[in-house]
């Protein structure tokens, strides 16, 4: 039966290949044909004349080439492709990083080879290497360009799979941005940054579907052991408005606010002043310098490829079933809460309103923390109206979260003995402390931990209607006009 299977995923695997190539062949032939992306009120998303070499090459990886599959490549000239790498399912990621290795020195040695003026009894590598630079291939230039080979995997599936995803969360995004008055195709990031899965981490720890770092995602949310609001969509996305229409007030350009979404605000400023051109095929062609990669040169053409394909999704991936979007209730929390007995109460299934409100931290999951007061907690569609009213009533809380206390760095002591010593876990220390590294504590500092005892949270017996409980600031009055201005959301 294992034989069976694996015999049928590599049949489909080379047929989906050969789908998705010519489905892109025919979409590039459209996209010959695409003008820049405007909109009524006038935005305007440029394509340099300059960038069309990086939108195509970007296209492809996006809707040609899946992750089984990559381009050995010039770093500056993408219209410069050696070869195409592709690997088996079972190939392991050190197999694949050794093939990788042996066509980039491969071809550096073709590059050497002609730089140093080789021209006679040529390999068919170099005889393809000398056609691909054409009258270019001059000593100077091929030298150099032994030095920018680089392998660029391809992201077809997942940006497939993400088209998938968006489903349940695109539309809403849209009407956001549209709300907030900013081009509702910035939508486009997520997939870029996160093919639209909201549970994506980076190695860099930046996290959700527009992959805000712990640090610039403090600036426009709450960022802590309680609540990460990176990791809920609708959230972020608001933060995302809110830096993005930071960024284009002062850079006063689309393409230029959309590049420091990666290279950040300073980074492309600095780039204007010293190129002394805002136009982004300008900077892309012209700017030097070490931090300004190339993810940073091939963001805003990254960005272009990324919308061109999904908006023309069925012409590369053919038909495509979507994610719909979950209805469901939003309840403010009229005090702080012990998720144990939220649940109970409720009787809702606890996997179910972890995956409506991602932003809650392990620490309110594991009740070492409570749901904060004020929280606004989703809730699913099909939960009676009648138990979350009653609930509402029925609710006395806390007036204060759960204290953490303090623990003084002794000599000697390395984070990981201090989370065991104290059921921590190392992450929880690095988060609650919002540290830089595991490895960087002194003695003398002050580190905070969890409270050792977690106490419950109090659940009031129900009260008659229209009676009244002095322990409960919530009446049932109260609780019913609280509830009645929560709406299903679409």
């Amino acid at each position: 039966m294992a034989a069976g299977r694996t015999e049928s995923t590599g049949r489909d695997s080379k047929r989906y290949a050969r789908a998705s190539t010519l489905r892109a062949n025919l979409a590039a032939l459209m996209l010959l044909f695409v003008m820049p992306l405007e909109r009524a009120e006038g935005v305007t998303f440029e394509r340099p004349e300059s960038l069309q070499p990086a939108i195509a090459f970007w296209t492809r990886v996006y809707g040609e080439v899946d992750s089984l599959s990559g381009f050995i490549h010039d770093s500056d000239k993408l219209s410069v492709v050696y070869d195409t790498l592709r690997f088996n399912w079972y190939d392991s990621a050190r197999v694949q990083e050794r093939r990788i290795e042996e066509a980039v020195a491969d071809y550096r040695s073709a590059l050497q080879a002609l730089a140093g003026g080789k021209r006679k009894h040529l390999t068919p590598r170099e005889q393809k290497v000398l056609a691909l630079w054409g009258d270019d291939a001059n000593p100077e230039t091929l030298a150099a360009a032994a030095s920018r080979i680089r392998f660029q995997r391809g992201q077809a599936d997942r940006i497939r799979e993400g088209i998938v995803r968006a489903g349940a969360w695109e539309q809403r995004i849209r009407k956001r941005l549209r709300d907030a008055g900013l081009p509702e195709e910035l939508a486009v990031i997520p997939y870029v940054e996160s093919s639209y899965n909201p549970q994506v981490q980076s190695h860099a720890g930046a996290v959700g579907l527009w992959q805000f770092t712990r640090f610039t995602g403090r600036h426009y949310m709450r960022v802590d052991d309680v609540l990460d609001e990176r990791a809920d969509p609708v959230i972020s996305t608001d933060g995302a408005i809110r830096l993005l229409t930071n960024y284009h007030s002062k850079l006063n350009s689309w393409p230029l606010a959309i590049t420091a979404y990666n290279h950040g605000l300073s980074g492309v400023r600095r780039a204007v002043q010293e190129t002394g051109s805002a136009d982004i095929g300008d900077i892309v062609r012209t700017y030097k310098a070490p931090r300004f990669g190339f993810a940073s040169r091939n963001y805003y053409a990254a960005f272009l490829a990324a919308g061109d394909v999904t908006r023309n999704a069925e012409t590369y991936f053919g038909k495509l079933q979507r994610q719909q979007a979950e209805n469901h209730w939003t309840v403010k929390l009229p005090s702080y809460i012990a998720m144990n007995r939220l649940v109970r109460q409720l009787a809702v299934d606890a996997d179910l309103i972890q995956t409506l409100n991602p932003a809650l931290q392990a620490a309110v999951w594991d009740n070492r923390k409570y749901v904060p007061k004020g929280y606004l907690l989703r809730l699913p569609a099909t939960t009676r109206s009648a138990t979350i009213t009653t609930l509402l009533t029925r609710i006395q809380g806390h007036a204060r979260q759960i204290p953490d206390f303090v623990y003084q760095v002794k000599s000697g002591d390395t984070l990981s003995g201090i989370a065991l010593r104290h059921n921590h876990s190392v992450s929880d220390l690095v988060t609650l402390n919002n540290l830089r590294s595991e490895n960087h504590i002194r003695a003398g500092q002050s580190l905070r931990l969890y409270s050792k005892v977690v106490p419950e949270a109090i659940l009031t017996a129900s009260t008659e209607p229209g009676a009244t409980d002095d322990r409960n600031p919530l009446l049932p009055r109260a609780a019913e006009a609280a509830f009645e201005s929560v709406a299903a959301v679409p």
